[in-house]
């Protein structure tokens, strides 16, 4: 139960975290992305734009990335934003592969 409430703050603050960097990378005007033209960036910019702004791969490490997205499903099912494993697995290699 304490474990479950730790993660879930964790969760909460890497959230934030995300939220208010992506904020001010979004303020700017287009981005440098890496890998511009692959098939898992293009799923990125379709299914994580619905809601916010484009984050950056380097914003956050590779472990960040992983609770982050684990956060992110769960907010988007909320939503009725839904993606599939292999979507979400796509993803997340894409983000962990560009990580800082």
């Amino acid at each position: 139960m304490i474990l479950a409430c730790l993660m879930r703050t964790l969760s909460l603050f890497l959230f934030l975290a995300l939220v208010i960097g992506i904020n001010s990378c979004a303020a700017g005007s287009h981005q440098t992305m890496p890998e511009e033209n692959s098939p898992e960036l293009k799923l990125l910019k379709q299914k994580c734009t619905t809601c916010h702004g484009l984050p950056h791969p380097k914003r956050h490490t590779s472990k960040q990335w992983e609770h982050l997205l684990i956060f992110m499903k769960e907010i988007m099912t909320e939503r009725g934003v839904f993606y599939s494993e292999k979507e979400l697995r796509q993803i997340q290699s894409y983000l962990q592969r560009n990580a800082r």
